[in-house]
């Protein structure tokens, strides 16, 4: 006879940014979508991804438009269970155009945007006056959160991360509130780069919480993002740095 053994293990399988990302269908004069568990944060939708939601919802209502070039979010309460985008154009002119967006759950608003779209224009002037930071490649680095199977459920696990120079969160030598880190996604799925530079560019946390005595709750209730170079893709490592 054979003895058949079954062992079961628990795996998170992560879908792809774009395959979430097309969840987000239409109804009405706007979209829908069931916030996603795999990108949450405590009990809302987290901040990057809402504001990649808004603005794809953007995109498919208003035709024509360019490159993004400045975002102002205000995140007003949880987004979570069935989320609903709208859009309004404020202004178009020759070469930008102003659009607002919301966010509604069956609770009522949880976000507000306005985004800036427009061509490109030469500028006299032009200064660097931030450069990249020197530091190791991300192979030569450690992580800097738990990943995989240690770190809690949500959004966080939708990343790689290394820590490549400043200190960790809670830690009680650091002598300054900083840290630059090299961030990816497992999987954009060949999303739209805009996009993905959203989803991806709220993932830290605030670096004041490296100087922390101790664990507390924090949320982002406000995030401006002005877009200096347009993306041609986001599916490789990303250098994210943070000051406080």
């Amino acid at each position: 006879d054979l003895l058949g053994l079954a062992v079961s293990g628990i795996c998170a399988v992560m879908s792809s940014l774009r395959a979430v990302v097309e969840t987000l269908v239409p109804e009405g004069d706007g979209f829908v979508i069931e916030a996603p568990p795999d990108w949450s944060q405590g009990r809302t939708l987290y901040g990057g991804m809402t504001a990649a939601l808004a603005h794809e919802a953007v995109r498919r209502t208003h035709a024509d438009l360019g490159p993004l070039r400045s975002a102002q979010f205000t995140f007003v309460g949880p987004a979570s269970g069935r989320l609903r985008f709208t859009s309004t154009l404020l202004r178009r002119g020759r070469s930008s155009a102003l659009i607002a967006a919301d966010c509604f759950s069956d609770e009522g608003q949880a976000a507000r945007a306005a985004f800036v779209l427009g061509a490109a224009r030469e500028s006299k002037v032009a200064h660097e006056l931030l450069p990249k930071p020197d530091v190791p490649a991300p192979d030569a680095c450690s992580s800097f959160r738990k990943e995989g199977v240690a770190a809690r459920p949500g959004f966080w696990n939708n990343f790689e991360t290394r820590l490549a120079s400043g200190s960790r969160l809670l830690d009680s030598e650091a002598t300054k509130p900083e840290f630059a880190v090299w961030t990816r996604f497992l999987d954009t799925g060949g999303a739209d780069p805009t996009t993905a530079l959203l989803a991806l560019a709220d993932c830290l946390p605030p670096a004041a919480m490296v100087v922390f005595p101790q664990p507390a709750p924090i949320s982002t209730m406000t995030w401006t993002v002005d877009v200096a170079r347009v993306p041609q893709r986001l599916d490789g490592w990303s250098l994210l740095w943070a000051t406080s």
